[in-house]
Parts: C-alpha cells; structure tokens; sequence
C-alpha cells in the first residue's frame, strides 16, 4: 500500500515529517517497508497485514496518524447526493446470496469523458495508478482514499433493463479490459446483463462495457462480494487487480453507499451530468459489535497505572465509540471497519499500540530457581539416542507429511490415516502413520550414491485417529545394510538379522527391560526374518529383513534389516537408573546343552522352556551358537545354550545340577519336539 505525504495532510494536520510518521507508524504495527521523495511529494510504501483491510485506504492510514499523534481527522464528505434527473431504471438482482451480500449501483447521466483534473490525476500517479479518463479515475480515486472498489460501465452498452449477479455458467468466456478473453468456471461471481457477464466481480471489468471517449451514460457499481469468492477467482485466472486486492480481505459494508455517493458527486465535479436512479439489493444491515473494557484490566496487563480518560480517547481516534459506564469500565462500540476486534484483550493491545509499547516501561520480574525435571518419557528417548550413537549408529530426521501412497505400503504397521484437508500437494497428504517409508527413502538415497554400509535410526512422531482422536506416538525406526564391520584383525563382517537384534536387546537392557520375540508376519518384510518384540504379551515392535518386493519400490538392490519400535509401550516399566547388585557369595556351575530342532522356533522360545523347566535353580541362559549347514537336515538348526546354575543362599549339590540339567533336557525334546545333541 502507497501512502502520498500530501494527500495524507488533507485528512490530517500534521507537522511531523514523513521520516518521523513512518516511525510512529511502524512501531504502532502499521509497518512501513520504503521511503520515496517524487517532485515536491514523499510516497510511504507500506506492509499491511492481513488482519487490517481498513488500513489499505489513505483515509484508513490518515485515521492512524490522527491517533498516533493525537490530531483531528477530516473526513471527506459522504452526504447523499440529490437526484437531478430522469434516467434509465435497471433492476439489480442477486442469485448467488452467499458470494454477494450487497450491491449497489448509481445511474449518472449526460457525463463528458475527458481527461481528469491535474490534481486528481497526481493523487492517483503518486500512489501507482495510471490515469485512464475523469470517470475511471474517480473511482481509482475513491479506491485509494476509502478503500472501497467500485467500477464504472457504460450504461448504454448494458443489455436489457436487469443486471444480475450470478455465478458463471458451463463454458462461458469474457473478454476483460485488459483485452484477454478469459475462459469461466462454475463458482466463478459474474456480474451479468441478458446477453452474459459484463465483469469478473471485485476483480475486472469488461471491454464490451468499457467507459471510452463515447460514453454519455455511467452506471456505477458499489458491492460487496465474498472475500473467498474473489480469492480462488483471482488464482484460477490468474488474475490480480487493487480492486481484488481488498475484496480478498474484506471491506466494509458500511462503507458501499456513502462511498457510492463520494464518487457521484465528484463525477458531476469533473465530468458534469444529473444524477438519477439509485438501486440496491441485498443485506443493508451493519452490525456493531459492543465490547467492555475495565480500565483496571488494561492497567492489570499493560504495567502501567493507565487513566480511563487516556483509553478512552485512543479508542475514540480510532474510529471506536467509547462511553463511560463507570469509573472502571467503558462500553465499547467497535465500527465495521475493524472485524477483527471482538474481546476486551484486542481494545487492550490497541490502547498499548498507540500509547507505544516504547512508553511501557519494562520491568524485570524476580527470578526464582527452579529445579527442571524432564518429563521420563524425554529421558527415555534420550537415553535410547545415546545408546544407539554408542552402538555406532547415525540418527536421521524425515518429513512428517508424505503421501497417501507411501502410508498405505506397510498395511500391517499403520493405523487409521491422517489426512491433510487442505494438502499443498499429494506428496504432502498424509500425517505420516509409520518412520519405515522415510528410513528406506534415506537408505535407498545413500545406497545410489555409493554409501553402501548405513547404520540408521530414527525417533520420531507417528499419527492415528481413533474415534475422532487424534493420537501422537514416539516412535524409534532403525536400518542396518552392508558391512556391519570392517578392520584389518577381524575383516569384512556383512550386517545381519542378529546385529540389529542385539542392538535392541542392548538398549532395552539399559532400561532393565527384558523383551520377547516371537513370529510375525509384518507386510513388506520377508518370511525368513519376520519377527514380533514383545513386552510383557504387548505388541511393542518387529525386526525382519526387508521383501524383495519392498526393495525393489525403493530402488534397492542388497538386503537391508529393520526394525520398528513404539517407545510410548515402555513408559511406565523402563528403569531410569539401574540399582546395584551386590556380586554372589556362592559359586555357580555352568553347563552346555545342544539340540537339534525346527528352524522355525524361534530362540526365544528355547530359553523360555529352559527357564520354566530349570526353575530356581537356572540364573541364566544364553545362546552362544547357532549351526545349520553339513551333517544337518535343511530344515533343522542346531543350537547351543550356556545355562548358569546357582542359589543365592547356599552351594548347590552336583546331584541338583545333573537332576534340572535332565529335566530340562526332557522338557526341550519333548515340547519343542528337538533332539539332544
């Protein structure tokens, strides 16, 4: 928005220079991004927001300065101009309510186009818009000084007696004044005579209703039109305009007939002719919003001991009507133009504005020393990323969003999908439900450029919706690929199922966690390493190597391990800090047990029956080999358990040993269906 020094000073009587108004302005949120001198003017470029539709006028940011610096402001004269004359009746008729809430038109008559005055054409030059005629000028005119956009046809050029607001039909095209003929979409508003659209409403007029040389007849146009409508208009057609501009916004409904009546009377001033026939249409009702303020509040919020009068008069300056109800409290009438006022604290932040928040002084409250303690689940997470850094593991960040695409290729691991309402793409749909699709991209985007050995991971939020909840989960991704370790003892060591297995292992230990792994048969990883983690009968994870099928979507072309964990299922167990165990009194005896069985069951299961069948007396049970190979059937494995017997009390008799070694021989042969070896 462009701001002319001197059309400013004819609202406002202000001494200040232009260097000093763009000061007081800027620190009271009206942001000013450039300085310009032209001839004898200075132009303030400035940075709107959004939120104040009523400060891309001159009379909007005048209205600013007069608070800003205490001054009366000059409004421009907005009477109803009287009719002269007899002219044409059009009937004005809205079919699409809901995209237009009003809309007015005024006929003016007998008009001279020419060339607008030297003062007039200045105004509009300074502020960046090209002179056209004495008509078209008027209302760009009025557009920068009220903010309000209007447009002019020629009435003799409008077809039929009835202009009709509507949205455009299937296939209908416009040729705008800029001489493009532009191709138009249901939705689209159209402002409409018998014969077709005439204009694109609140973005462009049409050439074939176009005020040139010719025109005697002017009829004028004064709307308000749904600011999303104009929006997606706007973008489709890829077309923008300063009448547009504001539209998007919204401007005030308050504002369409009085500025309506600014511009007629200034077309008769310029351009003579007799004013006829007025027609509206639609909401003609402006609903004021009343708001309390309790001075006592505002003094409470903003530090300072602020009299009622100060707020009082701030409110007024800026268009607000204030009104004492008590020593404490003002009713507050909030004008049209400000939407975006609604509760007390938005009276307050415009009182502190305009009073300076460089006039509030700051106050440093006293500091008190706290203990900080972190949340557990924080510690946790914590723990498990320095654990894994030791394991010689490197973490990555993937994105959130993906698409619904790569959500859906691991159906057994996700939930009910998120989705975006509003997506800035299709790659960017889905809140993502699983870390696996984001841990193969990064995999598969190393591996293409030769970083063949990855040792991955990843802590990370996964999103579901569970009747109408939406539910965040921490999550821990992680992908072993190519050598697992390499040096010049001990040689070239490819990663495999149990690296990453004892990984996890490793750093559940560190959380006194003990976990079970049992079949599975998680979609996207093969049947040969598919496996579930489990805590206390909870499904908490897999581990498994990737399909073939799963490789090949991500371009992949070794084996690649991995492993998903829900960190929120181990909350409440984990074990932050491990408590002393003081070392035994008593000897333990350590005894090797082989046995030949399925390849099918599964480790955890071996140690399950040694520890049920051992009882008290088994301390321990660990697998130190697996075989399969020569000697041994091809769908059988041989495995060997070290099993530590002892009490914590006494010495345990040999005979004890020999009787749960036995037991627990006949437990494996019998329940697992295996042989001692």
């Amino acid at each position: 928005m462009k701001l002319s020094y001197n059309w400013l000073k004819e609202y406002v009587d202000v001494k200040a220079s232009p260097e000093e108004i763009a000061h007081k302005l800027t620190m009271s949120g009206s942001a000013v991004e450039g300085i310009n001198k032209v001839g004898q003017d200075t132009i303030l470029e400035f940075e709107i927001t959004s939120n104040r539709p009523d400060c891309l006028s001159v009379t909007g940011l005048a209205r600013e300065v007069a608070a800003v610096f205490d001054k009366k402001m000059k409004m421009p004269d907005f009477s109803k101009p009287a009719k002269t004359g007899e002219t044409k009746k059009i009937k004005c008729v809205i079919e699409s309510p809901d995209l237009c809430q009003r809309y007015t038109a005024r006929i003016i008559s007998d008009v001279k186009i020419k060339e607008a005055s030297q003062s007039l054409r200045e105004k509009i030059e300074a502020v960046g818009i090209r002179p056209v005629n004495n008509v078209v000028d008027i209302t760009n005119f009025c557009l920068m000084e009220l903010g309000q956009p209007m447009h002019a046809f020629d009435l003799d050029k409008i077809k039929g007696n009835k202009i009709i607001i509507r949205e455009a039909g299937k296939n209908e095209k416009i040729t705008t004044i800029d001489g493009i003929e532009r191709k138009l979409n249901p939705g689209m508003l159209v402002i409409a005579d018998e014969r077709g659209p005439i204009a694109i409403a609140g973005i462009m007029g049409g050439i074939e209703t176009e005020v040139g040389p010719d025109t005697k007849n002017i009829f004028l146009e004064s709307a308000y039109f749904n600011p999303v409508s104009v929006r997606s208009t706007a973008r489709e057609l890829l077309l923008s305009s300063e009448s547009s501009y504001r539209f998007e916004r919204g401007v005030d409904k308050a504002l369409i007939e009085m500025a309506s009546s600014r511009a007629s009377k200034l077309i008769i001033e310029e351009a003579g002719g007799r004013i006829g026939n007025f027609c509206e249409t639609g909401d003609k009702k402006t609903r004021t919003k009343k708001i309390i303020l309790k001075n006592s509040n505002a003094s409470k919020i903003l530090g300072i001991p602020l009299k009622i009068g100060k707020a009082k008069k701030i409110l007024n300056h800026l268009g607000c009507s204030a009104r004492s109800k008590s020593a404490d409290i003002l009713e507050v009438s909030v004008p049209s133009f400000r939407e975006d006022l609604t509760r007390e604290i938005d009276l307050i932040e415009e009182i502190a504005r305009i009073y300076g928040f460089d006039n509030i002084p700051s106050k440093v409250s006293k500091i008190t020393i706290q203990i900080i303690r972190k949340e557990k689940s924080r510690e946790i997470i914590e723990k498990v990323r320095k654990t894994l850094v030791s394991s010689g593991m490197n973490e990555i960040m993937t994105y959130s969003l993906i698409s619904q695409e790569a959500a859906e290729r691991f159906p057994s691991i996700i939930k009910n999908e998120v989705f975006l309402n509003n997506p800035l793409s299709e790659e960017q749909k889905v809140l993502t439900p699983q870390l696996l699709d984001g841990m193969m991209k990064a995999v598969s985007y190393n591996i293409n450029r030769k970083n063949k050995d990855l040792k991955l991971f990843e802590i990370g939020k996964v999103y579901s919706e569970n009747n109408g909840k939406y539910i965040e989960d921490t999550t821990l991704s992680m992908a072993l690929t190519g050598l697992f370790s390499a040096n010049w003892e001990n040689g070239k060591k490819e990663s495999t199922f149990y690296d990453l297995k004892g990984i996890i292992e490793e750093a559940f230990a560190k959380f006194n966690l003990e976990i079970e792994i049992q079949p599975g048969k998680i979609s996207g990883i093969s049947s040969g390493g598919n496996v579930l983690i489990k805590k206390t009968g909870e499904k908490i994870g897999y581990i498994g190597e990737a399909s073939r099928k799963t490789l090949k979507i991500y371009d992949i072309d070794q084996k690649v391990f991995i492993a998903g964990i829900n960190l929120e299922r181990i909350t409440k167990e984990a074990a932050l800090t491990l408590q002393y165990k003081a070392l035994p009194r008593f000897p333990f005896s350590t005894r090797d047990i082989s046995l030949l069985c399925d390849k099918t069951i599964f480790s955890g299961k071996i140690k399950e029956t040694i520890l049920n069948a051992g009882k008290e007396l088994v301390k321990k049970a660990e697998l130190v080999d697996i075989y399969e190979g020569e000697q041994i059937p091809q769908d059988k494995k041989s495995v060997t358990y070290s099993i530590t017997y002892g009490l914590d009390d006494r010495t345990l008799k040999e005979e004890e040993i020999e009787s749960a070694h036995e037991r627990i021989k006949k437990e494996l042969q019998e329940n697992l269906k295996g042989t001692i070896r």
